[in-house]
């Protein structure tokens, strides 16, 4: 009788085993998935402050950021992207896309930085 307890448990505990398995295979199938869509096709970010009113909000939005465009070469003027900050790389900044390269974009310098701007970041009114 004691031969028999024990198989059975056996076969109980190779069937919960083995459902244990699967789900855990699937979870880890979905955490893949996750992580390249995440890191490859798109990330949600949340984006605030005034730099790019009235477009999106003071108080933050909820932006799916897209990342196949730029590996693809088809960012454009007029389209909003996330870049790093110069000043801290470790925070991105959402801006929109005034020139490409080779086209001329003119803006007034403010006359008392202009020795220190090479380039400029719309809106922000910094000075790079």
């Amino acid at each position: 009788m004691r031969i028999g307890k024990v198989l059975e448990y056996a076969r109980h505990w190779k069937s919960t085993a083995k459902e244990v398995v699967g789900h855990s295979v699937l979870f880890a199938q979905f955490l893949s998935l996750l992580h390249l869509t995440d890191a490859y096709i798109f990330s949600p970010t949340l984006a605030h402050g005034p730099s790019m009113l009235p477009t999106l909000n003071l108080t933050g939005d909820v932006l799916l950021v897209e990342k196949l465009s730029p590996l693809l070469g088809k960012v454009a003027p007029g389209d909003v992207v996330l870049v790093r900050s110069p000043v801290n790389p470790r925070r991105a900044i959402v801006k929109r896309v005034v020139g490409m390269e080779g086209d001329t974009v003119t803006f007034l310098v403010d006359p008392g930085r202009s020795d220190r701007s090479q380039s400029l970041v719309e809106g922000e009114n910094q000075f790079l």
